[in-house]
């Protein structure tokens, strides 16, 4: 039996056992989700991308990293763990790689099914075997989600996103404790001069906006200082005495201090005494803020000097930015400090040749690739899915304008790039005799995968929408009242709508009678409700 979908996802083996490896999903900014196999690396979960910046290390980054950028195992980013590259699999993925296999699968056999009996009537005289509309059901679709946090690592140039806080690049291992928190200063400064270009009828608002700046600065800091410490806890010999729990200890310098001399190490031993004043200074003015409403207490006023008790207290933005800076002049410190808790230095255990980066950068007008289609192909997909005037399967009509848009494309090549299309279901193509190019019609599944590239919308999260609205109903779905209802355009209803009719048996659509919808009306079984359910759980996950 020809397994033709199951055949595209083959890398080894035999047609009767084959090795199959499945593209993992991908979020809208083209990163895998990962997952740490440490289970005390809370909250485990982040994504990595491709290498996006040309950055050649210098001999200081080596000695930073923890293997050589591109190497094929991944460093958790909370915790430093290094494994192979597959212990790292979402739990999510692998799931998603079975729902695609068994989708694969259930089109090969129905496609063979199909040629059996077809063959049946054709070899056999007298017996007559006429095949009924055959529909594939709509390939499995996973939603990923981009994190908040998002970083390029500025020794291996590695994009990736976390949660809040981690310490270490997933690809090189090198500490990148500072450019979390370089984004945080950024972050805040941005806050101050949206306070600062406030008008003066604005001003309590402006004050409210400080605030939260100077707030940030503090919240960020002592979470850094906690992450870090807690680390460092984490690489004691088992044998070690238990230490107490942390609390808030780090919204005080001194506590803060007595907390990594534990480790032979003071983070505040670099500040001068200037420095280390506007630390403390503004530490207690954050407990002034938020917990006395801005009024100054005797405490504040002792350390201030020239405050007064039962004024509120100033928030000025340069003061707010001298707390961001030397904040981070302590976070650098203790970065390099989580150097010499790494084993020795990758430049000392690796020959020479291999210092460097393995994974090429690439350029920065790398041309757009949808999934693992390649450049042609990608190219003509999203052409397709941008020209398409209302998103209904069928007949590209005239190709004038494709034709034209790729006449710097050589004939063979752009004939083996529908080809490619064809093969993974997002066309269908009628050739003719001659040299002309084949006749093209436009699948459902072509705006699936190319809308959200291409338009910026998803069909298969609008497909979501819809089902929510239709599982209620007790009666046929008029597609046009659908429509309505959603308030979105042609192009952008139809493929949601084609989605959700590929759960639908043929024999509950009406399709005659409409030149502008998939399909005119639609009755849902309860068989088809829970295939339904079963689709919005997977896209949702």
């Amino acid at each position: 039996m020809k397994m033709k979908n199951l055949e595209k996802y083959r890398t080894g083996g035999t047609r009767g056992k084959m090795k199959l490896a499945i593209p993992v999903p991908r979020t809208p900014n083209s990163r895998a989700y990962r997952y740490s196999p440490n289970e005390a690396a809370e909250p485990r979960h982040f994504l990595i991308g491709n290498r996006v910046a040309e950055i050649e290390p210098t001999e200081a980054q080596l000695l930073r990293m923890k293997q050589p950028p591109g190497t094929k195992k991944t460093v958790c980013p909370y915790s430093g763990v290094i494994d192979d590259d597959d212990a790292f699999i979402h739990p999510e993925d692998i799931k998603a790689a079975r729902a695609t296999v068994e989708h694969a699968a259930v089109e090969d056999v129905r496609s063979a099914f199909r040629e059996m009996f077809s063959d049946l009537g054709r070899k056999h005289k007298g017996i007559t075997f006429k095949a009924g509309p055959s529909r594939s059901k709509p390939k499995p679709r996973f939603r990923r989600k981009d994190l908040m946090r998002e970083l390029v690592c500025d020794h291996c140039g590695r994009d990736y996103g976390v949660y809040a806080i981690s310490l270490f690049c997933p690809d090189c291992g090198a500490p990148n404790l500072a450019l979390h928190f370089a984004r945080e200063v950024e972050l805040v400064s941005a806050q101050v001069d949206l306070a600062e270009a406030l008008d003066n009828e604005l001003e309590e608002l402006a004050y409210r906006l400080l605030g939260n700046a100077h707030e940030d600065v503090l919240t960020a800091f002592e979470a850094t200082l906690k992450v870090a410490y807690r680390h460092g806890v984490s690489q004691r010999h088992e044998d070690t005495a238990p230490v107490k729990p942390v609390g808030n200890d780090f919204q005080n310098v001194a506590r803060g201090r007595k907390r990594y001399v534990f480790f032979g190490f003071d983070p505040f031993a670099s500040l001068s005494a200037s420095e280390l004043k506007i630390l403390e200074l503004n530490i207690q003015k954050r407990h002034v803020i938020g917990h006395n409403l801005g009024v100054i207490d005797e405490k504040f006023a002792d350390l201030a000097g020239n405050a007064k008790i039962g004024e509120t207290v100033a928030l000025v933005g340069e003061d707010i930015r001298a707390f961001a800076i030397v904040a981070q002049k302590v976070v650098a410190v203790i970065d390099e400090w989580l150097v010499s808790l790494m084993p020795p230095p990758l430049l000392a255990s690796i020959p020479e040749e291999q210092a460097q980066v393995q994974e090429p950068s690439p350029a920065a007008d790398t041309p757009m690739m949808v999934g693992d289609l390649g450049v042609l192909p990608s190219r003509v997909g999203l052409w397709f899915a941008k020209h398409d005037p209302n998103g209904l399967p069928g007949s590209l009509g005239d190709d004038t304008a494709f034709r034209a848009a790729f006449s710097d494309v050589p004939h063979r090549d752009l004939d083996d790039a529908l080809a490619k299309l064809e093969a993974d279901g997002y066309v269908t193509l009628y050739r003719m005799l001659g040299p002309e190019l084949p006749r093209i019609n436009l699948t459902s599944e072509l705006f699936a995968e190319f809308d959200p590239v291409a338009l910026g919308t998803d069909p298969a999260m609008d497909a979501v929408e819809l089902i929510h609205k239709v599982l209620p109903a007790n009666q046929s779905v008029s597609v046009e009242e659908l429509h309505k209802e959603t308030g979105w355009g042609l192009r952008r209803f139809n493929p949601a709508i084609s989605y959700v009719l590929g759960y639908i048996g043929d024999g509950h659509i009406s399709r005659g009678g409409s030149f502008d919808y998939p399909a005119r009306s639609f009755a849902v079984t309860a068989e088809e409700r829970v295939a339904l359910r079963l689709f919005q759980q997977q896209v949702r996950s």
